[in-house]
């Protein structure tokens, strides 16, 4: 490490090593970064010091860690997600192969708010699906959709790791045209951080979706849980007249 007088300091030193390393590809996304002992074993500097360089990257999202497993390099920010379109589709515009992890599908009565956004009367049944939603295998979102099962009779049947537009169209002549989203920015819960693997309490963002068919009726109420640090969203030019 360089000590001369006009040095950077020493954690900000590591830190711009551990970015050339993962600039120039020596650490690939999802590669596992040393141990903090090796670390200050390398650099010949002090835990605290290494601690401070890898916290900083956690931060900027560059890097992440997970409780007892270690710190790893993380995806470069997907960029301009709309918030809008299906996931798949956002996805493969970047790029990257879209693909989900069904955590839980079950049938229940819609529960007040949820009855509201899809104009369902109170009591009547929907789907509630919760996946895990990847990019290139990483995980970058949490995703339930709100689904009548007056519109999408026996879903449980059909591969619900592909997109659901795709399901849509193909089994039940169903395709979407529009959507509202409204984006909030969160924090993540304990499940969801174990989900994302980030830690509880960093940023999300919250995205409540409600689709539509051409004829402006609603097919589904989403909310998606977004890891702040892996997303830019893009809303497209408007007006401010």
């Amino acid at each position: 490490m360089n000590t001369g007088r006009n040095a950077a300091p020493l954690y900000y030193q590591i830190k711009q090593q551990l970015l050339d390393q993962i600039s120039d590809g020596r650490l690939k996304p999802g590669a596992m970064l040393p141990s903090e002992a090796q670390l200050s074993a390398e650099y010949n500097v002090s835990r605290i010091t290494v601690r401070r360089s890898l916290r900083e990257l956690v931060q900027q999202g560059i890097l992440y860690s997970l409780q007892g497993k270690g710190t790893f390099a993380a995806r470069a920010p997907i960029r301009e997600m709309s918030g809008f379109r299906s996931f798949s589709e956002d996805i493969r515009s970047k790029g990257l192969k879209p693909s989900s992890q069904v955590l839980r599908l079950e049938r229940a009565a819609a529960e007040p708010e949820v009855a509201a956004h899809l104009k369902l009367d109170p009591g009547q049944m929907v789907y509630i699906l919760e996946r895990i939603r990847l990019a290139d295998g990483q995980p970058v979102a949490v995703e339930t959709a709100h689904l009548p099962v007056s519109l999408f009779p026996n879903l449980e049947r059909h591969d619900l790791s592909q997109s659901l537009f795709h399901i849509f169209g193909e089994k039940y002549h169903i395709y979407p045209a529009w959507a509202d989203a409204e984006i909030q920015a969160r924090t993540a819960t304990s499940e969801v951080a174990q989900a994302l693997r980030m830690r509880a309490g960093e940023p999300v963002l919250t995205a409540h979706r409600l689709t539509y068919t051409e004829a402006f009726d609603i097919v589904e109420y989403v909310v998606s849980v977004y890891c702040g640090s892996r997303f830019t969203f893009f809303t497209g030019r408007q007006s401010i007249l």
